[in-house]
């Protein structure tokens, strides 16, 4: 199991330094909200290997719930923060488009 996890973890490294690469050859790649995106989602496959890492570890089936309580509570206040992010994004973007003259 731990062979298997480890390839999944070189197979995403891999997939990370295309999307790396094919970013940086977009004319979008300057974006912030490419890079955005990108270090959400790099993130969060990291926080999911680090899950299974901590199951593969647990003792017990409590020893499982805790590691499973602490990563939902852990990916819920990082959803919470992206999306108070998301939302003052958008309020610039609009204001922004609010500001344009009109001739």
């Amino acid at each position: 199991m731990t062979k298997n996890l480890e390839q999944a973890h070189e197979a995403i490294a891999n997939y990370f330094r295309l999307v790396e690469k094919s970013i940086s050859a977009s004319p979008l790649g300057a974006a912030d909200q490419t890079k955005t995106f990108r270090n959400y989602v790099e993130r969060s496959v990291a926080a999911s290997f680090g899950l299974s890492d901590q199951l593969l570890r647990a003792k017990d089936v409590q020893d499982v719930v805790r590691i499973q309580t602490e990563f939902f509570q852990s990916q819920l206040k990082a959803l919470t923060e992206k999306s108070k992010d998301l939302s003052g994004t958008t309020t610039e973007a609009v204001s922004d488009v609010t500001r344009v003259q009109i001739k």
